[in-house]
């Protein structure tokens, strides 16, 4: 994880270095059709505010134990849809906040190893809400390529582990890294999730950490 975290933090930088290299005129020329490149309207300040709806699919997997327990075998896919709200502060840099739910409806499988009379289904609804931000490639046509780098936490709003007397399911860090395309206002992206949660007994004790990561794929559109 923490390989991870510093890979993250070195392509953002990256980005940054590249983004604020290019030339004011680059940043305010029009593209071919006379208008801004991105046809975002600026606000009195400069910045050009950017909406994004995506929605996506996180495979399933692995959870890894903390504690050198191991791996435990789960059906963890979750469907996801998200909204991510923020500013271009050039044609090149975006950064913005986002909010997401996603759900978990496989079988649990083998986590009954780590956990007495868990139950067969995740059913676990979870909300990460996390600090994006985006490196766009400019291109002379409408499509564009980007890096997208996000890092926040996942909080567990329900889910077949949470119940009276047996315990609660809770999130934990939440990591997002891929690239995509941006074509006219269209998203296509894939990459990386990385995911951790734990459960607290009903004696408030923390049976078990773990972390899962796994790939997504997702599509939207851009405001």
């Amino acid at each position: 994880m923490k390989r991870f975290i510093i890979l993250v933090a070195a392509i953002v930088c990256g980005s940054l270095t590249v983004s604020l290299a290019a030339s004011p005129a680059d940043k305010e020329s029009p593209n071919n059709y006379g208008e801004n490149m991105w046809g975002l309207e600026r606000d009195e300040s400069g910045l050009r505010h950017q909406v994004e709806v995506n929605a996506g699919f996180i495979t399933g997997g692995k959870l890894r134990l903390k504690d050198d327990k191991g791996l435990i075998k789960t059906n963890f896919s979750r469907p996801y849809i998200d909204a991510v709200v923020g500013a271009r502060f050039t044609d090149y840099v975006f950064a913005g906040v986002g909010v997401g739910v996603q759900y978990a409806y496989g079988d649990c499988r083998l986590i009954q190893l780590a956990t007495q009379n868990a139950p067969e289904k995740w059913g676990a609804v979870m909300m990460p809400i996390y600090f994006n931000v985006k490196g766009y490639v400019p291109t002379k046509t409408i499509v564009y390529p980007y890096i997208s780098v996000g890092i926040g936490g996942n909080v567990v709003l329900s889910s077949n582990f949470s119940r009276e007397g047996y315990g609660h399911l809770r999130g934990g860090m939440f990591c997002k890294f891929g690239a995509g395309l941006t074509v006219s206002k269209f998203n296509f992206g894939l990459g990386m999730v990385s995911q951790s949660l734990k459960w607290i007994n009903a004696d408030n004790v923390t049976n078990f950490k773990a972390g899962n990561n796994a790939f997504y794929i997702e599509a939207g559109v851009k405001f």
